[in-house]
């Protein structure tokens, strides 16, 4: 006989089921009233007290009192049974019925496997489902809350949750409202989402971590019916942050090649202006030789979807000095064959023509275009200032009368400020000795000055003048420079702390114009495919080149006439504009002056 129990002595247990469509209970209800309740519902005793506990059957004992009533003697079959195991059971029931959501089974089979401490087998024996149920099932918990609540209320559907399962969750809110609000099809989601995802084999980083990615969307493609296939990274912000790091490494590495690097973006806008020696926009060999030495010349590096990581070499990033030389080719080229422009008078500028001379066609010889001057890069040109003040303060050292003359130059100029105390005071310690005892006040420089040794004077009152290679700007130290007759050919030395301030491109600018290149012949492809180090120790060690008097002419300073006529000032080149800092190279500066 079947035992029956008061609906009033029966309490709701802890369902999965949080959703009853009304739809779906109204018709329930209808079937009670004509029939009751005909299959029994599972209980268990609530401890305690004389009430029983729904373990499942909840929907029928819902649709029964509203029905018939407190009073109704509810068909049960009561069982003993612990919370894991009334869950499971509530489960099965309900998973075998019509009606419950996949969002109801996924936060059940959750707290399952959290109960079985991760055994997903264990699990899924537990609720009578295949692993690959299981699975589905677990992977719909990467939704969020939002979602999983409007898939239980059949807000959207299951393949609007699977698709959304696999991307952030401050995107799945985010288009959520206007999903249920126009009732957006699962086919026109998955098309918009195709165009918000990337494809990971465009990928320039290492793609590995990526495979237990929950935003990866193979994993959605094994377990969904829903998805966007195998290859879409669905998480579009971390794979742009993966790559602009890819890029950006590979723009550091690329810092000693070029002077300037740039990292192109979708949103720059940027157009690439090459530049050759040959071609529409070419500027002939030497000039593109010089052009590989101008702090202007560099390349991109691509951060753009279907090129990320492309470097795009031979960049110009001057547009003005560009044209200028482009132009200045093209202008050559067109005299090379037709000869000069004639002037205003009728004669060219190479002279006026015999009359009736005529022109032998003949070939075409290789133009030669004179170089126009570039951009100098900073760190060179604070190099070249640091080494001119050397140059001046060794030649104010050695030619005793100009050191005179100098000085009275300077008293009678008001550039008494010129000269520098720290750097002399370093001098007369290593002459005299004396730097270290020196006062702060006047008193205390006349008993030490006081002090020094007759024969030593000479070279301190040197010392004080040559001081002023360090204190004067710069364009009265090219002043210096002319007036000292200095010989760059004697001052400068070619070693590896001046080519460490190269770029590879400069280098090769460099060698060319030095003759370095000619002289390595075939060899200098070898070492300049190579590292920076080993391309410019090889510079350093060609069989055959005289490095004596090697000077590149950025280290030679520009020629003036100082004495005679009235003297015109030269206006200081623009990349010269900064003056350097002579503190930040006391030391040498120190030992120079000793010299």
């Amino acid at each position: 006989m079947q035992l029956t129990l008061p609906i009033a002595r029966i309490v709701q247990g802890k369902n999965p089921r949080e959703y009853f469509d009304l739809d779906e209970m109204t018709e329930l209800e209808e079937g009670i009233r004509a029939f009751g309740v005909i299959e029994p519902i599972i209980v268990r005793p609530v401890p305690g007290t004389d009430h029983l506990e729904i373990i499942a059957g909840e929907r029928r004992w819902r649709a029964a009192k509203n029905v018939f009533g407190d009073s109704y003697d509810m068909p049960v079959v009561i069982r003993e049974a612990s919370d894991a195991d009334s869950e499971a059971i509530a489960l099965i029931e309900n998973y075998h019925r019509a009606g419950m959501s996949m969002a109801e089974e996924a936060r059940t089979a959750q707290r399952q496997l959290l109960r079985n401490r991760g055994d997903k087998a264990e699990t899924a024996r537990n609720l009578g489902w295949s692993l690959d149920v299981l699975e589905s099932r677990l992977a719909l918990m990467a939704c969020t809350p939002a979602v999983l609540k409007a898939l239980t209320h059949r807000q959207i559907m299951l393949g609007h949750a699977e698709l959304r399962a696999g991307v952030p969750p401050e995107k799945q809110d985010t288009v959520l409202s206007a999903i249920v609000a126009h009732k957006v099809p699962v086919a026109v989601l998955k098309a918009q989402l195709g165009q918000y995802v990337r494809r990971l084999a465009d990928a320039i980083f290492d793609t590995a971590p990526c495979t237990g990615c929950p935003h990866n969307s193979a994993r959605q493609a094994g377990l969904f019916s829903e998805s966007l296939g195998e290859g879409y990274c669905q998480h579009p912000t971390h794979f742009d942050e993966l790559t602009l790091q890819a890029v950006d490494a590979r723009a550091a590495a690329l810092k000693d090649e070029y002077p300037v690097i740039r990292i192109v973006k979708i949103t720059d806008g940027f157009t690439p202006l090459p530049v050759s020696a040959e071609g529409g926009l070419g500027v002939g060999d030497a000039q593109y030789v010089s052009c590989q030495g101008c702090q202007s010349f560099g390349c991109a590096v691509s951060a753009m979807p279907g090129s990320y990581g492309e470097v795009t070499r031979s960049l110009c990033f001057d547009a003005g000095c560009n044209s200028q030389k482009v132009a200045a080719w093209r202008k050559a080229q067109r005299e090379a064959v037709s000869g000069p422009a004639p002037l205003a008078d009728g004669s060219s500028k190479q002279g006026r023509a015999h009359k009736g001379a005529k022109r032998t066609p003949g070939p075409v010889k290789p133009v030669a275009v004179q170089k126009a001057s570039n951009q100098t890069p900073q760190r060179v040109v604070d190099h070249r200032i640091a080494q001119w003040r050397r140059w001046v303060a060794n030649a104010l050292m050695t030619q005793p009368e100009r050191n005179h003359r100098v000085l009275i130059a300077l008293a009678l100029a008001g550039r008494g400020s010129d000269l520098r105390s720290e750097q002399f005071a370093k001098v007369a310690d290593k002459l005299a000795g004396t730097a270290s005892r020196f006062q702060s006040n006047l008193g205390g420089h006349l008993r030490c000055a006081h002090a020094i040794e007759t024969d030593r004077l000479d070279k301190l009152v040197h010392a004080v003048t040559a001081s002023a290679a360090f204190g004067v700007d710069v364009r009265n130290l090219e002043l210096l420079l002319n007036y000292l007759e200095v010989d760059e050919a004697r001052c400068f030395r070619l070693d590896k702390t001046f080519l460490d301030l190269f770029t590879m491109s400069e280098l090769e600018s460099l060698a060319e114009e030095l003759g370095l290149k000619r002289v390595m012949g075939q060899g200098f492809k070898t070492v300049r495919a190579g590292k920076k180090a080993e391309f410019i120790a090889a510079l350093l060690a060609v069989e055959g080149f005289e490095y004596r008097g090697a000077v590149p002419q950025v280290m030679r300073y520009p020629r003036h006439a100082v004495i005679g006529a009235a003297y015109d000032e030269p206006q200081t080149p623009p990349d010269d504009a900064g003056d350097g800092t002579a503190d930040a190279v006391a030391d040498d500066k120190t030992r120079v002056l000793a010299a």
